[in-house]
């Protein structure tokens, strides 16, 4: 798979359950917007080392800029607004030289660097407060993230991680494209939860996974784990 199927789709609506348009995504355009800056701004820079420092160091600088303005997307959105000058104003604290460089492009590349950040503390906060959520509902398991299309889409690839909330035990639930993108391999692996900091941690138990026919009979064994998982 090209993209983690544990974070959150950069380009889905606001998550189930969202107390607030912080705990979603910033517009899809201005999202891409940002990715495109950091595609555009480091190959043209490789053979000037000097320069690419520079980039680097600032890009960095206004990154930790911007993690100082809050947890959600609003306060990253209102900076994307005066780009251009928030970088001139970092650059001036930092004493990395301007001279030379796009400052909208370095403004855009760390908006794409702090949102991905932003976007796995999105994920965190949510696998916490649904975890938190069955804890109090006393059920034996919760769905804390889901996407893509659970019967298998090489081009949608579907991800779902499911938590004893009691425990921190966790099934993720997946479908992803072969190697030729032509059709789609089942999988489950084991993993734990951290139900105090979200973090989800591999299990040294699982050696990499099972695969699966098909959706139903992913399915049908996840629903077995759980069951011998229950009866511990």
């Amino acid at each position: 798979m090209n993209r983690d199927p544990l974070q959150p789709d950069p380009f889905a609506g606001l998550p189930p359950g969202a107390p607030d348009a912080d705990d979603g995504p910033v517009p899809t355009l201005l999202a891409a917007s940002w990715e495109q800056a950091e595609a555009r701004l480091y190959p043209t820079v490789l053979e000037q080392p000097e320069l690419y420092q520079r980039i680097v160091r600032l890009v960095r600088a206004t990154a930790d800029h911007l993690r100082l303005l809050g947890p959600g997307t609003s306060a990253l959105v209102e900076a994307a607004e005066r780009g251009p000058h928030l970088v001139a104003a970092v650059s001036d604290d930092s004493g990395v030289s301007p001279a030379g460089l796009d400052l909208d492009l370095v403004a855009r590349a760390a908006m794409a660097m702090r949102y991905r950040e932003v976007r796995s503390e999105q994920a965190l906060r949510r696998r916490l407060r649904r975890i938190a959520e069955g804890r109090a509902a006393e059920v034996g398991w919760v769905v804390v993230e889901e996407s893509g299309d659970p019967e298998g889409d090489p081009f949608r690839p579907y991800s779902r991680l499911e938590v004893a909330p009691a425990t921190g035990f966790g099934l993720l639930v997946a479908a992803a494209p072969d190697d030729e993108y032509r059709g789609v391999t089942h999988s489950i692996r084991t993993v734990r939860v951290d139900v105090d900091t979200g973090e989800i941690v591999e299990d040294p138990d699982d050696a990499g996974g099972t695969t699966y026919p098909d959706a139903a009979a992913r399915d049908a064994a996840a629903a077995l784990l759980r069951s011998r998982r229950d009866a511990y």
